[in-house]
């Protein structure tokens, strides 16, 4: 007769009321020792004596552990670990039941591309998950110029992670709905529609979503966010409603600022061309608010982007420069092979060979990157397109007439390099070769058109 064989232990994690001790304990000892920064997972690693992949299962409730790994962490930062701080595994999936209906993450994905066909970013991809899902971030950007691919790799990410959450919410902000309404539409989606009553007024609001953050494990990915964040255009600054775009301006960046500054469980991720002041003064290398820069696609991405396409001819050294003229911008590229393969028979020598690569659609994608930058920030693209020499910040600020203030100058001057307008080498500062061509196509229609480069 064979015995039957034991049940497999399954472990125990931390319950809601556990994970908020270890938390706060954990808060309170960075503020004292550490000058507030979160301790990274090296630190927690030779805090507690455990390997990083038993911390990730601690702090992610994602599987078991044994109950005196949970002891030795609670012990690390001077706590007592108590029968109500931890629960069977199993039936802490029954209470995730209890409280969502359903142990399968709850998605809403709005307008999300579909991004079934996706190349490069695999670096990036281990990198956020591993700031969102092990460092426990609760607000990480991604940066860059439009066209970059913001959009499909924040979508890609959150499909990769969305089983480590209770609720995923995808939305875009390019038809810049108010802060209300939005509000509105993510609190009634982490409560499964189960908060009647809203607060009327935005901090109320954001208070009441804060607290699902809290409860639930959730993913929030808010998209164009530089459509609400940045409104630098003399249109704007005149129009009838700017009181009340200044509002949403307002509202959306409480909205940063207390989601980064909150304790909770959850992960806004945000995409923009422009890095908002509120998460500017929040992020840190180890702290739970992170920023992405992108940069562009590698070679070898971009050709395997090109085969989606059709079938393209060209020399390594064509690949390179191809590459590196549109600064492996996925967008840019994928217009661009749309007309190698209908003008040049996919030929990339043939199209390379005009030295013309803003044109349509490319140059409509530059005009929505020029149309949010400050006046400051075009006058030092204008200056260093004319001047065409990379140049020092001693440089910039001694011959660019009038003279900009050095804060306004260092200020712009980091701008303009994170979302990938001017390139910084050695400390000295130049245009990339495609801004460069937009800007000369600007001044010749400009100077067509009788127009002065001062009245711009």
């Amino acid at each position: 007769m064979h015995q039957p064989k034991p049940k497999r232990k399954r472990g125990v994690i931390l319950t809601e009321q556990g994970m908020q001790k270890l938390l706060a304990a954990q808060s309170e000892t960075e503020n004292c020792e550490n000058s507030g920064n979160r301790y990274t997972l090296q630190t927690l690693r030779d805090r507690t004596g455990l390997d990083p992949d038993t911390l990730t299962k601690v702090y992610t409730s994602v599987s078991g552990v044994d109950r005196r790994t949970l002891s030795r962490c609670f012990r690390a930062f001077n706590l007592v670990l108590e029968p109500s701080d931890y629960a069977q595994f199993d039936s802490e999936l029954e209470a995730i039941e209890k409280r969502g209906g359903t142990l399968t993450a709850r998605h809403d994905w709005g307008e999300a591309p579909d991004v079934s066909v996706f190349y490069g970013r695999q670096e990036e991809l281990a990198t956020l998950k591993h700031w969102i899902l092990e460092e426990r971030c609760r607000l990480v950007t991604l940066l860059g110029m439009g066209g970059i691919g913001k959009t499909y790799l924040s979508v890609k990410l959150a499909e990769q992670i969305q089983e480590r959450f209770d609720v995923v919410i995808w939305r875009s902000l390019k038809n810049a709905p108010s802060v209300q309404e939005l509000l509105a539409e993510l609190i009634g989606f982490v409560s499964n529609e189960r908060e009647i009553e809203l607060a009327k007024t935005v901090h109320g609001r954001v208070s009441q979503l804060i607290r699902y953050l809290q409860t639930s494990r959730c993913l929030l990915v808010l998209d164009n966010a530089e459509t609400l964040l940045q409104r630098h255009s003399l249109q704007e600054a005149l129009c009838n409603h700017c009181g009340e775009s200044r509002e949403g301006d307002k509202g959306y960046r409480e909205l940063l600022k207390r989601v980064g500054e909150a304790r909770h469980q959850s992960c806004l991720v945000l995409t923009s061309r422009k890095r908002p002041k509120e998460v500017g003064l929040l992020e840190g290398e180890t702290l739970p608010v992170r920023v992405m820069k992108l940069k562009g696609l590698q070679v070898e991405d971009v050709r395997e982007i090109f085969k989606t396409k059709g079938s393209f001819w060209g020399e390594t050294a064509e690949w390179n420069r191809l590459t590196e003229y549109y600064s492996g911008n996925p967008l840019a590229l994928t217009l661009v092979a749309k007309t190698i393969q209908k003008l040049f028979d996919g030929k990339i020598a043939e199209f390379l060979k005009h030295n013309t690569t803003v044109f349509g659609e490319i140059h409509h994608l530059l005009d929505q990157d020029f149309e949010t930058l400050s006046e400051t920030e075009k006058k030092i693209i204008n200056w260093l397109a004319i001047n065409r020499q990379p140049v020092s910040f001693s440089e910039l600020r001694e011959k660019i007439l009038p003279p900009i203030p050095p804060q306004k100058l260092l200020e712009a001057l980091e701008s303009l390099e994170e979302r990938a307008l001017i390139e910084k080498k050695a400390a000295h500062f130049s245009v990339q070769s495609l801004v460069m061509e937009y800007f000369n196509q600007s001044e010749s229609q400009l100077s067509g058109l009788g127009c002065s480069k001062g009245g711009r």
